[in-house]
């Protein structure tokens, strides 16, 4: 019927100016459609607007009516029962409107955010605001049911919130075919679970381990470090084949000192083939501060390659011993290559007075060499900066 009546129209501008040149007709008809285009673009920036002045107004009453209250709650020193925070809040999950949870939400994460900072946030009664409110409830379903872009948003929403997270609810997202939501489940599933929250550390985290996902498991693993002891992460190092992976894993265990493993990954040099995780290696067990280490290095350095011999360098500058320093100073005087002096020249200043009255002794033995002396100024210089 609609065709009909819009062909009957088309028909009838179309005979209105028969009779025209092909120009007219076709600047007439450019002329509606442009207008129409206008007229379209206009109605949809009215409606946009609106529709911001809309949300606008709706954060604006919501926060009124929310803020003081939660923020009243959260930092009360006595514990509130999940029935005295409705009341409180005057709000019924049931009979809510769509809208208002994402708001609510918005409110409660600021509110916590504020007193978090402050010191003064209440556990037990921010998590019994959560359950109040049903906001729990509200963005795990959205998790199961929504598209990509808003079941990533919620599984970041409920990774903020930090109150647990059901791990069946996340299966599905932990596999999914999109790698942002399935990398996004699967750090919420290792910030969040209870039960087994390596899991998929074990499995490497992910096929596509990228920088992004470094960040993310960072931040998790000092999370997990805050709540108690971390596992000893030597053996995702063990079970790995991705190298990018193990060289994260191999810098977070100097980062998180786990000092029982030292003797682990001189075994795990041994075996392990790929230059650059074992470079890492060696700079690990230099964080790790294992003068043990000290001989079993100097002895692999004429045999390593050029980047495992640079981190054996970096690692003898913070093992601070006559036996390092020596070896240094061999080395040194060994080595033609100007940028591997200046490595092993600021490697030898780091043994504090002794090193530096080494350099100075170094310095002392050129005859005629201008660019060393131009280093050994340089690498002095550093020391006065930064002592200052």
């Amino acid at each position: 019927m609609y065709y009909d009546y819009y062909l009957y129209y088309l028909s009838y501008l179309n005979s209105l100016y028969n009779g025209y040149p092909l120009i007219v007709r076709m600047t007439v008809f450019m002329v509606m459609g442009l207008t129409l285009i206008i007229v379209s673009g206009m109605l949809r920036l009215f409606y946009v607007g609106l529709m911001i002045h809309l949300k606008s107004k709706r954060v604006a009453k919501t926060e009124i009516h929310f803020e003081d209250k939660l923020l009243f709650v959260m930092k009360n020193k006595a514990n509130y029962d999940v029935e005295e925070i409705q009341q409180l809040l005057e709000y019924d999950a049931a009979n809510t409107k769509r809208w208002k949870p994402e708001i609510v939400t918005d409110v409660v994460l600021s509110s916590k955010n504020q007193l978090l900072q402050r010191g003064e946030l209440n556990e037990i009664n921010y998590k019994n605001c959560l359950l109040a409110l049903n906001l729990m409830g509200f963005w795990e379903k959205r998790i199961r049911t929504s598209g990509v872009e808003k079941r990533r948003a919620a599984l970041q929403i409920v990774g903020d919130m930090d109150n647990g997270v059901n791990s069946g609810i996340l299966s599905k997202s932990t596999f999914h075919k999109n790698r942002y939501i399935r990398k996004t489940a699967r750090d919420l599933y290792t910030s969040q679970d209870t039960y087994h929250p390596f899991r998929f550390m074990e499995e490497n985290f992910d096929d596509e381990f990228t920088q992004l996902d470094k960040l993310r498991l960072h931040a998790t693993l000092i999370k997990r470090s805050n709540e108690g002891k971390l596992p000893n992460l030597m053996r995702w190092v063990n079970s790995s084949r991705n190298p990018n992976y193990i060289i994260f894993i191999l810098k977070e265990i100097g980062y998180f000192k786990q000092y029982e493993v030292a003797e682990t990954l001189m075994t795990f040099l041994e075996k392990h083939e790929n230059r650059e995780v074992r470079a890492q290696a060696v700079l690990t067990l230099g964080e790790l501060n294992d003068h043990a280490c000290a001989l079993d290095l100097i002895a692999r350095y004429a045999l390593e390659s050029t980047v495992v011999r640079i981190a054996i360098i970096k690692t003898m500058g913070k093992l601070k011993s006559k036996v390092t320093l020596s070896f240094l100073v061999d080395a040194y005087r060994a080595t033609e290559d100007a940028n591997t002096k200046l490595l092993i020249a600021r490697a030898i200043k780091n043994h504090d007075q002794e090193g530096d009255l080494v350099l100075r002794q170094l310095q002392g033995e050129l005859h005629g060499n201008e660019k060393e002396h131009v280093l050994f100024n340089q690498v002095l210089a550093e020391k006065t900066l930064v002592s200052l």
